[in-house]
């Protein structure tokens, strides 16, 4: 074909890369706040609601807008409390608008029951995408090591 092209987006600036970081570190702290006051609505705001929006969740379960957000009102409510404490993250900057964001960090959660569970080393690899609303999730992967029981030992166990 003559006269075709095929242009290749544009990287972000090292400039455009730091506004972003910030941008999206903020986001990030808001989704985290949505989790821990278990407010799915406030969560949601912070996701994408397209055909292209991917959720993957730490049972394996690959779900679109809707399932992703009924799961998470299912999980909500299952707790009494759920507390996150960031450890790391980092960034990765694609061609054009999208940024991948490697969290990890530490969950403490109480489950309705009163049962304790913490997970110690828990990560998430979200694709965020500068849309005209902000910073959006198109992909969210949870993964976790199994939680850890926090149970007192008894004489019994010993």
């Amino acid at each position: 074909m003559v006269g075709c092209t095929s242009q290749e987006p544009e990287r972000m600036t090292p400039q455009q890369q730091e506004t972003a970081k910030k941008e999206i570190g903020e986001v990030v702290k808001a989704i985290f706040h949505s989790l821990e006051n278990k407010d799915v609505d406030a969560l949601f705001q912070f996701y994408s609601n397209s055909a292209d929006f991917v959720f993957f969740t730490t049972d394996g379960s690959m779900a679109g807008f809707e399932k992703s957000k009924s799961h998470n009102a299912a999980w909500f409510k299952s707790l009494s409390s759920l507390k996150i404490t960031p450890i790391n993250e980092n960034f990765i900057f694609l061609p054009g608008n999208d940024v991948i964001c490697c969290w990890q960090g530490k969950f403490d959660m109480t489950a309705a029951s009163g049962e304790r569970f913490k997970i110690d080393k828990f990560g998430i690899t979200f694709i965020f995408r500068k849309t005209g609303n902000g910073w959006k999730v198109i992909y969210q992967h949870a993964s976790a090591l199994p939680p850890v029981l926090d149970m007192p030992v008894s004489e019994t166990h010993l």
